[in-house]
């Protein structure tokens, strides 16, 4: 039986945009990201070119009312919402979360956006990653 090589992290939340894409940037922010405003939020992006699943788990605690955006680029200089069908369920003034499966995302780099339309709380978010070797 082989190994897979899975990896689990916590992203970092900032006020911040972290475009372009620096390799071997030291981690700025804070682990929970402050939902509140109107302010958008961003974690910082996670290089998974070596990668071949994702999975994200977000919670919110608090009252946000807003949206999530999963950013990803190949360029690592402009990143685009990826599309999702069903569409991803969004804040609605109370806490919650949920998982998004990235399966086999052919993207280079991802990273979390979220924009506060009303409300406050915080963000958490948590990235697995698997080979699929």
């Amino acid at each position: 039986m082989g190994n897979k090589n899975q990896n689990l992290f916590q992203f970092n939340w900032q006020t911040t945009t972290p475009i372009p894409f620096v390799a071997n940037t030291a981690l700025s922010g804070n682990l929970t990201g402050t939902m509140a405003s109107t302010n958008t939020i961003y974690t910082n992006i996670c290089d998974c070119r070596i990668k071949d699943n994702l999975g994200i788990e977000l919670a919110w605690t608090g009252t946000p009312t807003g949206t999530f955006s999963v950013m990803c680029s190949n360029s690592g200089s402009a990143f685009y919402a990826l599309t999702f069908n069903p569409v991803l369920g969004q804040p609605a003034g109370s806490a919650s979360g949920y998982l998004i499966d990235l399966n086999q995302v052919p993207f280079m780099y991802v990273f979390l956006q979220y924009v506060n339309a009303s409300g406050s709380g915080t963000a958490t978010a948590w990235l697995s990653t698997k080979d699929l070797n």
